[in-house]
């Protein structure tokens, strides 16, 4: 690339990128990042690249380290701040067609990354279908909002070349709304109420991801791109009135934001600012924070992970446990922060847990069986989307 490329603006400074990095995902260094470098390409570039910030990177060096830095981290507690400068900011007018170019082909390659190597927000299509060996995940919006920025962005050039990268960019982002859609399909049509309302959270975030990324780059409401994928989760109809993927993206969004009892997928969906504050929940790609409600199994995770060598609550344990609770105080109606409280009393049943049980709607959550409790969430969705198409006007 041009060494002309270190005059344009940039943001963080790569040493300090890869800090925040290695301080919200410590792991990487260890031995489990061995394993991942081999199945990330980000996790390579960070592990293997020993130079990375002790020469000047040209600027498409710089967009590839935060982009890798932004994969690895937006499943952990504490994600580096990036998003703009890799969606928008790093595109800036005058960049050379050449590195316009590079930066759009990384981006059409990412797609193909396996994502669950550094998140727990993923699901797969329905068993014994065609879908079940295939995934949505969280991360996958994150690349809806590469893509779509390298396509607005190569509308600035006229060449060729740039037209048949925003088509391939195009032809890349209809396939991966399609995938959303048949994901979510073969789990409503296998009556999976739980896979559901995962694949519902990840469809609303992929899709609201998209949403704004287009309107950051003020695309024409006229682009064809725009006209087949904006507001695939709000409206379910075309201009022509005919439905948009079957209406699956469209009931997937009204289903993350349908009422469960007093809470809903888009509330128990938050950013978990509350669970940012233990640095015990950094130390292990275990702890990874899954979709909520569905903290269970996470929660005993956590719990058996911090214990200490006697099998008793550990200071990291307790600091835990704390953020739990101060996260059910600032959002009293969820249940998600309950259910993980409740995997750390079944393990620790000596803890005090009276400042819960005073309140009858935490006593009821905290115990509530596991099996009942994904029963009557997975039976409330199948009800929802027998009942959302009538809303469709």
């Amino acid at each position: 690339m041009s060494s002309e490329m270190a005059s344009f603006p940039r943001g963080i400074a790569p040493d300090l990128l890869l800090s925040q990095v290695r301080n919200t995902m410590p792991y990487l260094w260890e031995a489990l990042g061995v394993a991942m470098a081999e199945r990330f390409p980000p996790a390579k570039l960070v592990l293997e690249t020993p130079d990375l910030t002790s020469r000047k990177l040209d600027h498409f060096e710089y967009f590839r380290l935060c982009v890798s830095a932004h994969y690895l981290t937006c499943g952990t507690p504490v994600p580096t701040d990036v998003d703009n400068q890799i969606r928008h900011k790093l595109w800036p007018a005058g960049l050379p067609l050449e590195t316009a170019l590079a930066m759009a082909s990384l981006v059409v390659d990412s797609r193909q990354w396996d994502f669950r190597t550094v998140s727990e927000r993923n699901e797969i299509g329905a068993f014994g279908t065609p879908q079940a060996s295939d995934w949505i995940a969280g991360h996958r919006g994150e690349w809806f909002t590469l893509a779509a920025g390298a396509y607005c962005a190569l509308l600035r050039y006229s060449s060729q070349e740039a037209k048949l990268k925003r088509e391939e960019l195009s032809t890349e982002i209809r396939a991966e709304v399609s995938r959303h859609s048949e994901v979510f399909g073969s789990l409503w049509r296998a009556e999976d109420g739980l896979g559901c309302l995962r694949a519902s959270a990840i469809i609303a975030h992929n899709f609201g991801d998209l949403d704004r990324v287009m309107d950051m780059w003020e695309l024409s409401f006229a682009d064809p791109l725009r006209l087949e994928c904006y507001k695939l989760t709000a409206q379910p109809f075309d201009s022509d009135r005919k439905l948009r993927h079957l209406g699956r993206l469209w009931v997937a969004g009204e289903l993350y934001k349908s009422a469960i009892g007093d809470t809903s997928m888009a509330s128990e969906n938050h950013r978990h600012f509350a669970l940012r504050k233990p640095r015990s929940l950094r130390r292990r790609r275990e702890f990874l924070i899954p979709l909520g409600p569905f903290f269970d199994s996470w929660g005993e995770t956590v719990a058996k992970g911090l214990a200490n060598p006697e099998g008793m609550p550990s200071e990291d344990s307790l600091e835990v446990i704390a953020a739990l609770k101060h996260g059910w105080d600032r959002l009293p109606k969820t249940v998600g922060y309950g259910r993980a409280l409740r995997a750390f009393y079944s393990l620790h049943p000596e803890l005090d847990r009276s400042d819960q049980t005073q309140n009858p709607y935490r006593q009821a959550t905290l115990e509530l069986s596991r099996e009942e409790f994904e029963r009557t969430w997975s039976r409330a969705a199948l009800a929802h989307m027998d009942e959302i198409p009538s809303r469709a006007e």
